[in-house]
């Protein structure tokens, strides 16, 4: 004889609340799992943009003036990309074996201006170099052919603010930097702007990247 096995009322509702139970634990250990992978996410995004943005060369990290491991020339400047406009005599710049103008776009920014005087050493350009880059640049910056020390390309190193009858003459260049047998004007109102601007520049030069 077919024997059958009945359970209880009591007995089928402490079953079926086991299964509930069992459920609401499964679904709320998946919503945990939920929050953590998306706060994991999130904290990697915040981690990496904030590394990026330290990592960034600005003029608070720039070395105005430093050595380099070899001398450099003007391939290894046109290798970050810089696009060459003009080619300056040097006759009357002291020291130098070549000079140019020329453009590059900063990460982020519009096409600037790059002055490139090249020596035969750091120690020239540093002892013969820094003079006339001074002269050249920031505030006192020597604007015409009659007060600069070195005339050619007098016209390409300054900019006219304003427009019209009201525009003022002002330096093109806020600074300089020295890397190596190099000496690169950088363009900027200020010295800061300007070292701002040519901190990724002397990174790409230098191999560590803008």
């Amino acid at each position: 004889m077919t024997q059958f096995n009945f359970n209880s009322p009591e007995q089928s509702v402490s079953a079926g609340e086991k299964n509930l139970s069992d459920k609401r634990r499964i679904k709320k250990t998946g919503s945990k799992l939920v929050v953590f992978v998306m706060i994991s996410a999130l904290m990697a995004i915040v981690l990496g943009c904030g590394g990026s943005s330290s990592d960034k060369p600005t003029a608070a990290t720039l070395v105005k003036i430093s050595d380099f491991e070899r001398v450099l020339t003007l391939d290894d400047i046109k290798s970050t990309g810089w696009k060459k406009g003009k080619t300056y005599d040097v006759e009357g710049l002291d020291g130098a074996e070549e000079a140019y103008v020329g453009f590059w776009t900063p990460p982020g920014l519009g096409s600037l201006n790059y002055e490139i005087r090249i020596y035969p050493s750091h120690q020239v350009a540093v002892e013969k170099g820094t003079p006339f880059a001074q002269d050249a640049s920031g505030d006192g910056a020597s604007l015409n052919a009659e007060d600069a020390m070195w005339d050619e390309g007098v016209r390409d190193r300054r900019i006219i603010v304003g427009g019209g009858s009201r525009g003022s003459q002002n330096p093109r260049y806020g600074d300089f930097v020295i890397l190596g047998n190099v000496v690169i004007l950088c363009e900027g109102r200020t010295s800061e702007h300007s070292l701002d601007q040519c901190a990724p520049f002397v990174a790409l030069i230098r191999g560590e990247g803008a």
